[in-house]
């Protein structure tokens, strides 16, 4: 990408950054005193539901120090006087262990109540694609939990990113309300600010598979919801599906037992895969992962 081209691209970044945080009513600024950093601090603990003697997900001297080394700590703002603290993001500078080129590791995104519901997600993406671009960091990368649908078809589908590996159990034992008690199985995503997709997902052209075209051209079911059930299937072949449940987060809080047992699953299936040779090419709406061996894969879209 020339000179020419990436001031375009930083400039339309900016653009839909703008008009993201428009639309949501908030205004977006990085944070670097001492009170809104522990403000954010707090933010993450309450809506990952850590308890106060568990220790805080992000603590602020953390916080501060992330900051001084020219990290991102970005929050959103809202309200009549702009000064609520609706959601934040904490990011960490990252480079693979084999001196690769460096990226942008975005740990924690923490949206509160019906912020979610209003795009502050969405706006804190942008904004930071455009903070990527601003600094010459062209890749950001993130776990997310695989079976929490909603994510994934944010980020495989309205930003563009990519699943590129599966961690079992990335961050061990967490005493949060969302995950204690069960393994912390993730994907890793990356997201190339500068590929075509993700350029046309900021500007609102989502990209999402074509399930029955998939299904004739031969994919294959290795994980599937069956009333809340996940049931799987031993199988190989060039294109794979898998699905996960609508609402895992309430299956959790309602039935442990069949929390564990969908983690199991996926672990099984789409962990498995992805360990092996298949990569992650999208997700529909309605919770099917598709898995592929080539680039065909794309072409069924």
């Amino acid at each position: 990408m020339g000179p020419g081209d990436a001031d375009a691209t930083l400039a339309a970044a900016r653009a839909a950054s703008a008009a993201a945080a428009e639309a949501s009513g908030i205004r977006i600024a990085d944070v670097h005193d001492h009170e809104h950093l522990t403000g954010v601090s707090r933010l993450f603990d309450e809506v990952w539901g850590r308890a106060p003697d568990a220790g805080g997900i992000m603590p602020t001297e953390l916080l501060h120090a992330m900051e001084h080394a020219g990290c991102q700590v970005t929050a959103a703002f809202a309200g009549a006087d702009g000064d609520e603290m609706v959601g934040a993001t904490a990011a960490i500078l990252g480079r693979d262990p084999d001196g690769g080129e460096a990226y942008l590791h975005s740990h924690i995104t923490g949206i509160v109540g019906d912020a979610q519901l209003r795009g502050v997600g969405w706006a804190l993406k942008q904004y930071q694609r455009a903070w990527c671009l601003e600094r010459g960091i062209t890749n950001v990368r993130w776990t997310f939990d695989p079976l929490v649908r909603r994510n994934a078809v944010f980020n495989l589908v309205k930003l563009g990113a990519r699943p590129i590996a599966w961690l079992d159990d990335a961050y061990g034992p967490m005493p949060d309300r969302r995950n204690a008690g069960l393994p912390t199985d993730r994907f890793v995503a990356s997201w190339d600010l500068t590929e075509a997709r993700v350029a046309r997902a900021a500007g609102g052209a989502f990209a999402e598979p074509r399930l029955e075209g998939l299904r004739r051209a031969g994919a294959v079911e290795i994980l599937r919801d069956e009333d809340g059930e996940p049931v799987t299937a031993d199988a190989d072949g060039p294109r794979l599906l898998a699905q996960v449940p609508a609402d895992i987060e309430a299956i959790r809080a309602e039935d442990p037992d069949r929390a564990r047992r969908w983690a199991d699953a996926a672990r099984a299936t789409l962990g498995r895969a992805l360990q092996a040779d298949h990569r992650v090419t999208g997700v529909t709406r309605d919770g099917w992962y598709v898995l592929g061996r080539d680039e065909q894969v794309e072409e069924l879209r």
